[in-house]
């Protein structure tokens, strides 16, 4: 069984549906990527994937559960976790105290802090090491670069047990060696993460997706392989035009 299919999901803004009978299925430990020109749906469908906006019709399960019509919350403590566009960190907090923020079952971040320096602070070295941020859990997170900020906030899903993630173009506004970075962070995560990540650098769908979907006014337009997708003469139209 998949760990996520999507059946004929759909949702409508004023009449105009953003998501227009979509279907796919994600694996377990699989990298998909959502592509498609803007305005195509692709943030809409993780909105409506994390619960952030409910759909008009069709179905999402996750890990045989319907849960199309669940709370946000309720689908973060399930597994689901999503990075928006811009990242949502603590910056006047630690890196390490993020993670405790991110690890705490109760709202708070008093809270959170207070049951973290009563509990084993190594537990979150293994987080930070798989992001490449070990060195900095003593620092800022307002000091950190914004390659670092994103990891940070990688991390901080890693810590809440979130097993299939949601991406956003994670790698906006990265150099060239935090891209590089970041794809293999991503590759490392898929031993025991699933991604579904929305973004427009085709070298790094290149080097990280399993499979693509790509997107056209709400509906799935083409599915495969990159070369595949590169192939495919839909896809080239609706990017470029007749």
């Amino acid at each position: 069984m998949a760990q996520l299919q999507i059946t004929d999901l759909h949702v409508e803004f004023g009449g105009l549906r953003a998501v227009d009978g979509l279907d796919f299925e994600v694996e377990k430990g699989e990298i998909l990527c959502l592509l498609g020109p803007n305005g195509a749906g692709k943030s809409t469908t993780l909105d409506l994937i994390c619960g952030k906006t409910q759909p008009t019709g069709g179905s999402i399960r996750f890990e045989g559960m319907e849960i199309s019509q669940m709370q946000e919350f309720r689908r973060a403590r399930l597994g689901i976790g999503r990075k928006f566009q811009v990242p949502s960190v603590y910056k006047e907090l630690t890196v390490s105290e993020n993670l405790s923020v991110a690890r705490s079952r109760r709202p708070g971040i008093l809270h959170a802090l207070t049951r973290f320096a009563l509990s084993d602070g190594r537990a979150v070295a293994p987080i930070l090491e798989r992001v490449g941020l070990e060195s900095k859990a003593d620092d800022l997170a307002g000091n950190l670069s914004h390659g670092e900020t994103q990891w940070l906030e990688i991390a901080m899903l890693i810590a809440q047990d979130s097993r299939l993630i949601l991406m956003d173009e994670p790698t906006a506004g990265m150099t060239i060696q935090e891209t590089a970075r970041t794809a293999d962070i991503f590759r490392a995560l898929s031993d025991s993460h699933t991604l579904i990540v929305v973004e427009h650098d085709m070298s790094f769908v290149r080097t990280v997706a399993d499979r693509i979907v790509v997107m056209n006014r709400g509906a799935m337009l083409a599915e495969g392989t990159i070369a595949e997708i590169e192939s495919n003469d839909d896809v080239k139209t609706a990017y470029l035009g007749h």
